[in-house]
């Protein structure tokens, strides 16, 4: 009689224990005692439980949740501003780590941010396209070494943003806007808008106005360090660096035009100086290339 009684109590606290767990657990979509309530200790149908995951059931389950709008997936264009938020979900972060091809990185331009209020950022300005699956991992601690969640793949996906303009470019901006720019006979390099006969590719080599007629800048006279020779410098825009800048000589205005030597020929930041023997009657021109 005692130990139908110790068996009816332990069956009574078992169908208790679990009909608690159930409704703590609402992924447990479906719980049946194994054990019947009766005295006679008649068994029921088995015991059938339908959860999430192992990790669920026990409590376990951390996991990296995007927040304001954010899902696994984003595109931005390279030299853009990227904001990507998440937090942990149960963790409170305190750090947060990416990594590429198992090579903990992130895109270049790209950093963590927070935590603030338990949410991380993920940020910055990328400025190499491409496509980047990034392995994120959060952790409850900022030293890393207990409570992490469990990885979350985050697919970025950089598009090639907008070359930026070229200092020429820069230069025929800041005399034309507008419609105007997509002009040829205004901006294009070989052309001369001010017809005063020196094409834009040389008014930017020269800092000049392509606007308005401008003549050839520079000074001749006798080379200093060397009084048989004539010395011809010329000022040059500090912009137009990368433009190859050089002399040609000629026994005529019309034809067989000749690259000067380079050893007659200094170039620096803001000039081009051309030293040459006085002897001998010759023609002597700039000529820029811009590629």
């Amino acid at each position: 009689m005692k130990l139908r009684i110790a068996y009816e109590r332990s069956v009574n606290v078992l169908v208790s224990s679990l009909a608690m767990v159930a409704q703590r657990l609402p992924f447990l979509k479906n719980l049946t005692p194994i054990f019947g309530g009766a005295a006679g200790g008649n068994f029921a149908a088995p015991l059938t439980v339908t959860f999430v995951g192992t990790h669920s059931l026990s409590g376990q389950s951390v996991m990296i949740v995007p927040v304001n709008g954010g899902t696994a997936t984003a595109t931005v264009t390279a030299g853009d501003q990227f904001v990507w938020s998440f937090k942990a979900s149960p963790h409170t972060l305190a750090a947060a780590s990416g990594e590429i091809d198992g090579v903990e990185e992130l895109p270049e331009g790209l950093a963590f941010f927070g935590p603030q209020s338990g949410v991380m950022s993920l940020g910055g300005v990328p400025t190499e396209p491409g496509e980047y699956a990034i392995v994120l991992k959060g952790y409850r601690r900022g030293d890393r070494l207990a409570g992490t969640t469990d990885p979350y793949l985050f697919t970025l996906t950089v598009a090639p943003g907008e070359d930026p303009p070229t200092p020429y470019e820069e230069f025929v901006a800041t005399f034309w806007s507008g419609e105007n720019l997509n002009d040829p006979l205004l901006v294009n390099a070989t052309a001369d808008p001010d017809a005063d006969g020196i094409q834009n590719v040389m008014e930017f080599v020269l800092d000049l106005d392509p606007t308005k007629p401008d003549v050839m800048p520079g000074a001749f006279g006798i080379d200093p360090e060397d009084p048989q020779k004539m010395r011809y410098e010329v000022p040059l825009n500090i912009a137009a660096g990368a433009v190859a800048v050089g002399f040609e000589e000629g026994s005529n205005l019309e034809t067989g035009w000749a690259e000067v030597l380079s050893e007659n020929v200094t170039r620096t930041e803001t000039s081009i100086v051309l030293s040459v023997p006085l002897a001998g009657k010759k023609f002597y021109r700039l000529k820029v290339v811009m590629e």
